[in-house]
């Protein structure tokens, strides 16, 4: 990853000394939309290390009189006078894209909430957007950061199970605010390339309504990935029974990740070991990602054409409902575009 050269004094501000010694000053973060999600990240970002919260940003004056001890304004543009290094980008879907190639235009990472944008074509503008002006984008795939997923991430990546062959997640939940399932299920299958390292390159598919709802409250997505391995993803977003489990099948057995009870357990031929999961907020750790990608530290944010692709296979999920056919996503041109 290339860095946007005028980006890169927070790590050593060389116009601020004590004693001599050279200073480091924090990272300056915006917040660009006030909704559920936008409020989210201000709570975290109000006490996050290495970070100052600037302003927030949002066109709602209602939402704006509603922070207390930080700077509003009502566009982007004013925010982009207070010179933050980065942003997180909270609006509604449809305006991801305009926004972020305003901050990509100026110089400005970004972190943006998922999906990415309403379309992979819009998805791929803003990640080569971002690529050529050599600053840091990322997703908000929220789930990679939970404490359990992130232990069973940690110990796949390392080889600890062997060869991984499949990759099963069932996600149950209720949610007050009635939206399409594809909106909870891209996050899963974000987790399905992240654990196995691979793009997808077919997808079945099937979505169901409760009653006379117009929303597609339930999904059963079967996909294959490049490396030959398979993933089947189950996800309601009505059901009165929370469930939030993803399981890894592998040479070395079957690992089940159990998010809402905080369990990891290796279940071999000879032998079943749980492992200690530590304590975490998928939020915080999100973002400590993200400020650990700007610092040039170890990290592992959701890259912009990771965000893409995954846009572009829950893309594929409505095609293959629709016609009952197998569907090729574009997500294995946009990785390697």
């Amino acid at each position: 990853m290339r860095f946007h050269a005028a980006r890169l004094p927070y790590l050593s501000d060389r116009n601020s000394r004590t004693g001599g010694s050279e200073m480091k000053r924090s990272l300056r973060a915006g917040v660009i939309g006030l909704g559920s999600a936008g409020s989210a990240h201000i709570g975290i970002l109000r006490s996050l290390e290495d970070v100052t919260l600037v302003a927030a940003a949002d066109s709602e004056p209602a939402r704006l009189r509603k922070l207390d001890g930080i700077r509003t304004v009502r566009d982007v543009d004013e925010l982009l006078e207070l010179e933050p290094d980065y942003c997180v980008v909270a609006t509604p879907i449809a305006e991801h894209e305009r926004t972020g190639l305003a901050l990509a235009a100026a110089g400005i990472h970004a972190l943006i909430e998922r999906p990415l944008a309403s379309s992979a074509s819009s998805a791929m503008r803003l990640a080569r957007a971002f690529e050529s002006a050599g600053l840091v984008g990322a997703v908000a795939h929220i789930e990679r950061y939970d404490p359990t997923v992130q232990e069973l991430g940690l110990r796949v990546h390392r080889g600890d199970f062997g060869t991984v062959y499949q990759v099963a997640a069932r996600r149950h939940d209720g949610f007050a605010e009635r939206n399409n399932v594809t909106g909870v299920s891209i996050d899963v299958i974000d987790l399905a390339m992240w654990l196995t390292g691979r793009h997808i390159t077919s997808v079945a598919a099937n979505v169901g309504h409760e009653g006379a709802s117009p929303y597609e409250d339930l999904a059963a997505i079967l996909l294959r990935l490049s490396g030959r391995e398979i993933a089947n993803i189950e996800v309601s977003r009505t059901s009165p029974h929370r469930e939030r489990v993803v399981v890894v099948r592998a040479d070395g057995g079957c690992v089940l990740a159990d998010a809402l009870t905080r369990t990891l357990t290796h279940y071999a031929e000879d032998r079943t070991t749980s492992y200690e999961v530590p304590i975490g907020e998928p939020l915080r750790s999100q973002h400590e990602a993200f400020r650990d990608a700007l610092l040039g530290l170890p990290n592992d944010i959701a890259t912009l054409r990771q965000g893409a692709a995954a846009v572009a296979a829950a893309e594929a999920v409505l095609m293959a409902a629709r016609t009952g056919a197998c569907v090729t996503p574009a997500d294995h041109m946009l990785m390697h575009a």
